[in-house]
């Protein structure tokens, strides 16, 4: 298949960064920054590992394929059951967990994020806000965030924020023509933008009250239908081969909703979803993992068991961390040793691995473990944190105030990270680079909360 060569939806970059002028690459990153900030304090974020690095890994694809990176993109996940994803200036690309519950595979997933991209690089909001004129620069970051959290204000002052922050038709178009320029250069399926998009129409359609909030800001009309009918030359009926849900997506699937969804109704659904294909070991293993998540320790070890021996591959990873809630410490490093044997760039399992070597008293084993959840997640708050206790206990005051506070920041708790980063700065040597990230986010924190910057005096607690 071949993309219409960017006709009249994007004569030239030139055009963007033209008019994005006014506000510098900085600006937009420090306003993407301090929205991050600002959203991880309000809204419930899912920082489960496999889910995370699913989202992560789709997207660092995509954003492979930028001619230029004005921004390092990061990606989140916000815990809530509607279907909505968004972008803020700087790079920062949100999906919520509903969203990822309705994908059909990985090429849906690349479709969002490679328009939400396509809206960040083409500098959409800010261009939008200059041309218009109906938000200043100072009043976008709360608009931002009462549209995505509206516990912020009230409802309708969200809503009337929404449609103020509406991409206008031709930005919708453009993100549009970009992110399937985007996602077929990272070797993902354009036309399942199309297929997506047109099942949001279909759903605002049949019942515009309650229309996925992801169509506040992104409007769908037939006319855009249309346009993108005729960048990907197919139409939104025919027919082609869809791949099915991976398995990779399946057990993120699995996890957003135990995590989102009432319990119960969760459990409920893969529970027939598992007697309806009683010889499907996969079936047994995405039960197995919902009862994990909902605490449901027998019945996942029941499923959990049956995948086993169906030689689901993985299995070994759930039945470790099956193990080490039930404190059954030895099994749970067994299974885990094996199962990172294969995938070492797991930091999941590497975090639970840590966790039963630590509690069987081998630090050194506890220390690797977290080592090498770090260096593949630095994002994954329970490796931050638990790799902090672990160095501060062992007298590396440093270490553990720095990994603390970023655990601390990760989770929104900045009062606490502004404190524990402070004393990291104290704790480091002159030349660390650590240190400097410490003082930069201490500067950071203490303008974000509107407070004095911590003194050099303080006194300095153990960890």
């Amino acid at each position: 298949m071949h993309l219409i060569r960017f006709v009249a939806g994007l004569v030239a970059l030139a055009t963007v960064a033209a008019s994005a002028g006014a506000i510098s690459y900085e600006g937009e990153r420090e306003l993407g920054q301090q929205f991050d900030l600002a959203v991880r304090q309000r809204a419930a974020m899912i920082d489960d590992p496999d889910v995370v690095a699913y989202v992560n890994g789709v997207g660092k694809r995509v954003t492979a394929t930028l001619d230029d990176s004005y921004f390092d993109y990061q990606f989140a996940v916000i815990r809530d059951p509607r279907i909505n994803a968004f972008a803020v200036p700087g790079g920062y690309v949100y999906v919520h967990s509903g969203l990822l519950a309705s994908l059909h595979n990985d090429d849906e997933l690349a479709a969002v994020l490679g328009h939400e991209i396509g809206h960040v690089h083409a500098h959409h909001i800010v261009r939008q806000q200059e041309k218009t004129q109906v938000l200043n620069y100072t009043a976008l970051l709360g608009s931002l965030l009462s549209v995505v959290q509206p516990a912020v204000g009230s409802l309708a002052t969200a809503a009337s924020q929404a449609v103020a922050l509406q991409y206008s038709r031709e930005f919708e178009q453009e993100a549009d023509y970009l992110g399937a320029r985007y996602m077929q250069a990272a070797g993902y399926d354009p036309r399942a933008m199309l297929d997506f998009f047109k099942v949001l129409s279909d759903q605002q359609h049949a019942s515009p009250g309650s229309a996925p909030p992801y169509l506040q800001t992104h409007p769908m009309s037939d006319e855009r239908l249309d346009r993108l009918e005729a960048v990907l030359k197919t139409n939104q009926w025919a027919k082609h081969q869809r791949p099915p849900a991976g398995m990779t997506l399946q057990r993120a699937q699995a996890i957003v909703r135990a995590l989102s969804e009432p319990p119960a109704d969760v459990l409920t659904a893969y529970r027939r979803s598992r007697d309806a294909n009683p010889d499907n070991p996969n079936a047994q293993y995405l039960y197995g993992i919902v009862a994990l998540e909902t605490g449901q320790l027998d019945e996942a070890r029941t499923a959990l068991n049956a995948a086993a021996q169906g030689k689901v591959d993985g299995v070994d990873r759930e039945l470790g961390r099956l193990a080490l809630r039930q404190r059954d410490l030895p099994e749970a490093r067994r299974q885990l040793t094996a199962y990172l044997a294969r995938k070492p760039d797991d930091p999941g399992a590497q975090v639970d691995l840590a966790k039963a070597c630590e509690a069987l008293g081998d630090l050194a084993c506890a220390a690797t473990a977290y080592q090498r959840a770090l260096a593949t997640a630095p994002w994954l708050e329970a490796a931050q944190h638990g790799y902090g206790q672990l160095t501060g206990r062992g007298g590396n005051a440093g270490d553990g105030f720095y990994h603390l506070a970023t655990a601390a920041r990760l989770d929104g708790d900045y009062t606490t990270a502004l404190n524990q980063y402070a004393r990291a700065v104290q704790q480091m040597p002159a030349g660390d680079a650590r240190r400097e990230e410490a003082q930069q986010w201490v500067a950071v924190l203490s303008a974000y909360l509107k407070v004095p910057t911590p003194g050099e005096s303080q006194e300095v607690v153990r960890c």
